[in-house]
C-alpha cells in the first residue's frame, strides 16, 4: 500500500472554434488543484479558438484514445462544440466514461457533444441559451447542474464555478478552497 495520494487524471478535448475562456479556465484551475491535465487537440498542432486565440495541446487525441481518466470535461464554443460532437473516438470515449461510471463535465455549448452519445437523457443539465433546444433536452437555465456524475455549466461567465465544482466532485471540499481562496473571489 503507498502512502501517496493517486493521481487524478482529467482529460480537456480541444477543438478548433473552442471558447478559450473556457478551455483555459477549465485547464489552468484543474492544474492548480494539483490534477494531472491532458490537453487533447482532435488533431494534430496547434488549435485556434473561437476569439482567435491560438492554445498548443498537450497531445493529439489519437495518442490518449485508451487512456483511463477520472474526468473528461468539454470546453464549449462554436464551432468547437460542434466539432466534439461530431468526432467519433471522442463520442466513444465519453460513452466508456459514462458506462466506467466516471464523472463527465461540459459548459456552454458542448453538453450537445453529450447528448449526441445519449449521455443526457433524463438528466439535469444546463447550457447556453438554445444549445439544446434543437435536440429536445431542456436546459434548467442554471449557473452549474451536478447530476450523479455529470457537471455542466451555462457559459462563459461561469467557467470558474463549473471548474471549482470539478474540483470539488473529484477531490471534496477542501479542495476546492484550497483552490479557490488564492483567487480571492
Amino acid at each position: 500500500m503507498s502512502d501517496r495520494p493517486e493521481i487524478i487524471r482529467v482529460l480537456v478535448p480541444l477543438a478548433p472554434g473552442a471558447e478559450e475562456l473556457e478551455a483555459v479556465t477549465i485547464i489552468d484551475l484543474l492544474r492548480r488543484a494539483g490534477f494531472s491535465v491532458v490537453v487533447a487537440g482532435l488533431d494534430g498542432g496547434p488549435v485556434e479558438c473561437s476569439r482567435g486565440t491560438v492554445i498548443l495541446p498537450d497531445v493529439p487525441l489519437a495518442d490518449v484514445l485508451n487512456d483511463r481518466f477520472d474526468l473528461i470535461v468539454l470546453p464549449g464554443g462554436l464551432p468547437g462544440a460542434d466539432h466534439l460532437r461530431d468526432d467519433s473516438r471522442l463520442q466513444a470515449m465519453l460513452l466508456r466514461q459514462s458506462e466506467a461510471g466516471r464523472l463527465l463535465g461540459a459548459i456552454c455549448a458542448a453538453p450537445k457533444a453529450l447528448a449526441s452519445a445519449g449521455l443526457l437523457k433524463g438528466r439535469r443539465v444546463t447550457a447556453y441559451t438554445g444549445a439544446l433546444e434543437d435536440i429536445g433536452t431542456p436546459s434548467t437555465g442554471a449557473a452549474v447542474e451536478i447530476d450523479a456524475g455529470l457537471v455542466t455549466g451555462r457559459g462563459p461567465g461561469v467557467a470558474m464555478d463549473f471548474t471549482l465544482a470539478l474540483i470539488e466532485q473529484l477531490a471534496g471540499s477542501e479542495a476546492r478552497v484550497r483552490v479557490e481562496g488564492p483567487l480571492l473571489r
